[in-house]
């Protein structure tokens, strides 16, 4: 979002502070919804570890990690706290760990539709970039916009089946009983595949300006956010 707006930082300070605060509440929304619904998810379930930790909240302090709202905030891409959860109290076993996992994403998605909405009715005017942005009405558009796709991009992101990203729990329960305990083996190694990804992709971004991330979660935060705004 920062690097997004620098632009505006040095034609409009002022407007700068607006975007940058109002979309920062549009990610503080998204983290908080996105993590209430996996701790409620499995609560419906039978699980209340989420419950008895906090979880079962709307309050963003007790879902926001400091590290990944930073990079969610600078660089594009970032996670929340992750909700704990007991498989073995869930009713639907690990179909029903999937159905916890793809609430969160799922959640996003819902809430980038809704806030979709005042571009679909012209309640805002689509303002996709900084420059010559001026007047409430479009830096109202503009954070929108931030709001949606940053949005987008957090349940797109988190699909990404790499542990410990909610993907890789999707996934874990939709295997066949014979591929599950050789993925087990691969969710051991935490966050090395997560932490290999993201280094190479800023190596390459860097060195060669090839944005392995930018190639997966682009295209279809932006087919999603046509869909969302009714903008082509």
């Amino acid at each position: 979002m920062i690097l997004q707006s620098l632009d505006l930082l040095r034609q409009d300070p002022v407007s700068f502070i607006l975007v940058i605060g109002i979309g920062l509440a549009g990610l503080i929304v998204g983290f908080t919804v996105h993590e209430f619904s996996h701790a409620f998810t499995a609560h419906i379930q039978g699980d209340g570890t989420a419950r008895r930790m906090g979880r079962l909240t709307f309050n963003p302090i007790k879902h926001i990690d400091l590290l990944g709202f930073l990079l969610l905030l600078v660089v594009g891409f970032g996670w929340a706290k992750p909700v704990q959860v007991d498989p073995y109290n869930l009713r639907g076993g690990r179909l029903g760990m999937s159905l916890v996992a793809f609430a969160g994403p799922l959640s996003n998605f819902i809430l980038a539709f809704i806030l979709g909405l005042v571009f679909r009715f012209d309640l805002l005017p689509v303002v996709l970039q900084t420059r010559g942005i001026s007047g409430v009405e479009e830096i109202l558009g503009f954070a929108a916009f931030l709001a949606i796709f940053f949005n987008l991009i957090l349940g797109i992101f988190n699909l990404i089946p790499l542990p410990p990203l909610d993907g890789s729990k999707v996934l874990g329960g939709l295997l066949p009983r014979a591929l599950y305990e050789p993925y087990l083996q691969f969710e051991r190694y935490g966050w090395i595949p997560l932490i290999g990804l993201i280094g190479v992709n800023l190596f390459l971004s860097y060195a060669f300006n090839i944005n392995i991330l930018g190639q997966i979660l682009l295209p279809p935060a932006l087919f999603l956010f046509r869909l969302a705004t009714g903008f082509n």
